[in-house]
């Protein structure tokens, strides 16, 4: 019996590294361009639509990983059980049927969790996309500590 495999690790730490501390990086580099305050807060605000959607593509990948290993060891029991069942040619129809209807559930759930992976994937390459692009942007800014103090102020002041 085949296990799913749902490959999510290498793009969560993709997204994990490139969303670590953006606009810090950015005002450590001598050779950054000077933006006005409606720049760093559409920067700022990118930044912080990136990092809740990394978190958010973090829990799922948690979530699919839980599902991944629940699944496996689901396969792992079908298998045994197949096993000690054609051991024993003498099993009633009962337990057979029994362990009909629990491989057919499984092999729902692991397409169902393969269909959950595969919508990972392209998230997961759209969120790189959109960091990638927001560090072309906002990767090489420095702005006035007044600007940055002015929007924090207002930040604060919409929560």
């Amino acid at each position: 019996m085949k296990h799913p495999f749902l490959s999510t690790a290498l793009a969560l730490a993709a997204v994990a590294a490139a969303t670590a501390h953006p606009l810090a990086q950015a005002q450590a580099n001598p050779a950054s361009r000077k933006v006005d305050r409606e720049e760093l807060r559409q920067c700022l605000d990118s930044g912080d639509s990136l990092k809740a959607r990394s978190e958010a593509l973090k829990a799922r990948s948690a979530q699919l990983n839980t599902l991944n290993d629940q699944l496996k060891a689901e396969g792992d029991e079908i298998q045994q059980e197949t096993e000690r069942q054609e051991k024993n040619s003498s099993m009633l129809g009962g337990s057979r049927d029994r362990l009909d209807r629990r491989k057919a559930t499984y092999e729902r759930n692991v397409a169902a969790a393969k269909a959950e992976a595969a919508k990972f994937t392209p998230d997961a390459e759209a969120l790189n996309n959109d960091l990638t692009a927001y560090n072309q942007r906002c990767g090489g800014i420095s702005y006035s500590r007044e600007d940055r103090e002015a929007i924090e102020k207002e930040r604060a002041a919409k929560k």
